[in-house]
């Protein structure tokens, strides 16, 4: 594959009609999370990160204005395979859903069809059991560890490396999807990329992926693997990088974090095309099923095909969300659409752009055009009505571990509530975000105090925030106790929802020796949340076995914790007490043994001080497993 800048494109008048694909083409499907469209070449930009990219557009389609229905990884790629927008499949948000079996998936599709099926994701929100595996004959996601906090990601070189061998395996016609996450927070780019970004890490890490993927495409064109497939490169959403206030992507509706890079090659197909219309990766499900020949599904978006083969075309608005202020901030959530290359954001304060004169978004033109802003914020509430009959998601169970991850990447679990007694305008806010992501950044990195003097910078502006009470919450447990409960009960009372500061404040005190407060609140807790991975019951179990509940009651709070998740090494150490009360010494090593898998070790040497195991001191078994955790704590 030449690798050279593209900057001559034929024009959409001179167009020639392609053919159609094969019957049965293989399908490639890359996609690049948080990758700005204007960081390509092919789109623009002079800073030469994508040689790679820039050469497969001079022999591809370039769509110029496609649009993310929604700035978050996990919903806007179910949009992506579905066909079906946010507000209609139902899940608005990375965390906590599990993909409906209602909505339909294009692997199940493909794989019917008789296609070899096989996905390489590269971040753990798109881990296969949240519900993105299903229809997949391969689903490779084995980078994650949830007993590593670090094993959250995987560089995109790493991923190709094991999708190239199952791609060049394949007899038949097959359907393969490639998920590179590189460009995603935190910024770090492998060598020669480090350095040559120093400052620019997020540049680096987009020239470094461009890198990888050209390696891998070249070594595909070199195979003939690829002589009879549509190959699709686009991105899940953009990354902000502080324009609007904001430093990385979730929040707004701007073009920064919406619009993403969009190419597709149809077998034999040699010209570079561009194509000005707007379009939605929603889009791209129903295009996937034409140029395929699969059966049509009910669908949001519409199949591009005509426009890629030269045919006339046209679609209503594209549908945008972001429901991120909501269920972080309990700012107003923002919806908005594209259209004739304007944008509408519905927001407390109305927005409307004029894309081509406008591209950076900085002229609201609402206030005067309000007959078209009329227009265009009737069109979106309609759409946002279909949420009532949308697709319910199943909650799924996260470990602590997993969200130890998670929020290693910048997110947190936790429904929706007000910081104020009206929704704020999460433009008006935009100030105080800046600080707030940097805070959350350094709290996840370990520099607490830095963090705090953030976070009460922003704290009087905005005090009834739940996000931002929770987090000083937890820069202070260590060195402050006292100001640490304070913070978590402000978070628990302006979002009675909100999972964490119970399931925080729980665990200090128990730590604290104050179990029967611990139990207390616990049990009010269950009540108010949706424990959706069963943390909090499995705390509230044990702080009623500490505070000396009947074993029945204890039960039943680990009994729930259970059915919702992964059992904890808290959980099971409560379950092992409990048979040694019992008197049953075979069960509560068996416990013992499960926890020893699950928890560091520093937890298991804990149990050779404990008086309630001393039942078992004369057990090898039980030593076996205290010199087991002591020579992993020494290896260390």
């Amino acid at each position: 594959m030449r690798r050279h800048a593209i900057t001559v494109f034929c024009a959409l008048a001179s167009l020639t009609v392609l053919a159609a694909p094969p019957a049965k083409p293989s399908v490639l499907v890359v996609t690049l999370d948080t990758t700005r469209a204007d960081r390509l070449g092919c789109y623009g930009s002079a800073a030469g990160l994508t040689p790679s990219l820039d050469a497969f557009a001079a022999h591809a389609t370039l769509f110029e204005h496609a649009e993310a229905a929604i700035p978050q990884t996990v919903p806007s790629h179910l949009t992506l395979f579905s066909g079906w927008n946010p507000n209609r499949h139902g899940v608005r948000k990375n965390l906590e859903v599990r993909v409906p079996a209602s909505v339909p998936l294009l692997a199940e599709e493909f794989k019917s069809a008789g296609y070899s099926t096989g996905a390489f994701v590269s971040a753990m929100v798109l881990l296969g059991r949240y519900g993105m595996g299903r229809g997949f004959d391969t689903y490779e996601d084995s980078f994650f560890d949830r007993r590593r906090t670090d094993a959250v990601e995987r560089k995109s070189g790493d991923t190709l490396k094991l999708a190239l061998p199952w791609v060049r395996a394949r007899k038949g016609p097959w359907f393969c999807w490639i998920h590179l996450y590189d460009p995603h927070i935190p910024y770090a780019p492998p060598e020669p990329y480090a350095t040559k970004y120093k400052a620019r890490p997020y540049d680096g890490e987009v020239a470094s992926m461009d890198a990888a993927l050209g390696e891998f495409l070249d070594a595909l064109e070199a195979s003939g693997a690829l002589a009879d497939a549509v190959v699709l490169i686009c991105g899940d959403h953009g990354e902000s990088l502080g324009e609007h206030g904001e430093l990385t992507h979730s929040l707004f509706l701007y073009e920064a974090t919406t619009r993403v890079p969009l190419l597709v090659r149809l077998p034999g197909q040699t010209e570079a095309r561009r194509l000005a219309q707007d379009v939605g990766l929603v889009d791209l499900a129903p295009t996937l099923r034409e140029l395929a020949g699969l059966p049509a599904e009910p669908a949001d978006g519409v199949s591009l095909a005509p426009l890629l083969q030269g045919r006339p075309w046209a679609r209503g608005p594209v549908y945008l969300e972001s429901l991120e202020a909501l269920y972080s901030f309990g700012w107003a959530p923002l919806y908005g659409s594209v259209e004739g290359r304007s944008k509408y954001i519905l927001a407390p304060r109305p927005e409307l752009y004029r894309l081509d004169a406008d591209p950076g978004e900085r002229d609201n033109r609402a206030g005067r055009e309000a007959a078209e802003a009329k227009r265009r914020r009737e069109w979106v509430q309609g759409e946002i009505a279909k949420a009532a009959t949308a697709a319910q998601g199943e909650k799924i169970a996260l470990d602590p571990e997993e969200l130890k991850s998670l929020q290693s990447l910048g997110y947190i679990a936790g429904s929706m509530g007000k910081s104020a007694r009206a929704y704020r305008d999460p433009k008006d806010m935009a100030p105080m975000l800046k600080d707030c992501t940097l805070a959350e950044q350094l709290f996840l990195e370990g520099r607490r105090d830095e963090a705090v003097t953030k976070l009460e910078r922003v704290l009087p502006k905005d005090p009834g925030n739940p996000l931002f009470n929770y987090y000083l919450g937890a820069c202070y447990e260590e060195k402050n106790p006292a100001k640490a409960e304070r913070f978590y009960k402000k978070a628990i009372s302006v979002r009675p929802g909100f999972p964490q500061p119970y399931s925080r404040l729980v665990l200090m005190w128990i730590n604290g020796d104050r179990a029967r407060e611990a139990w207390q609140l616990g049990a009010l807790g269950v009540k108010e949340v949706d424990d959706f991975n069963g943390e909090l019951h499995a705390l509230t179990g044990y702080a009623a076995l500490k505070s000396g509940r009947p074993a029945a009651e204890v039960l039943a709070f680990l009994e729930a914790a259970k059915e919702r998740g992964p059992e904890l090494p808290m959980a099971l150490k409560a379950r092992a007490v409990l048979a040694l009360q019992a008197g049953d010494k075979e069960a509560a090593v068996g416990y013992l043994q499960r926890m020893a898998q699950e928890a560091e070790p520093g937890y298991i040497t804990q149990l050779a001080g404990d008086p309630r195991f001393e039942p078992l001191r004369e057990d090898s078994r039980f030593w076996t497993l205290i010199l087991g955790a002591r020579k992993a704590l020494s290896g260390r």
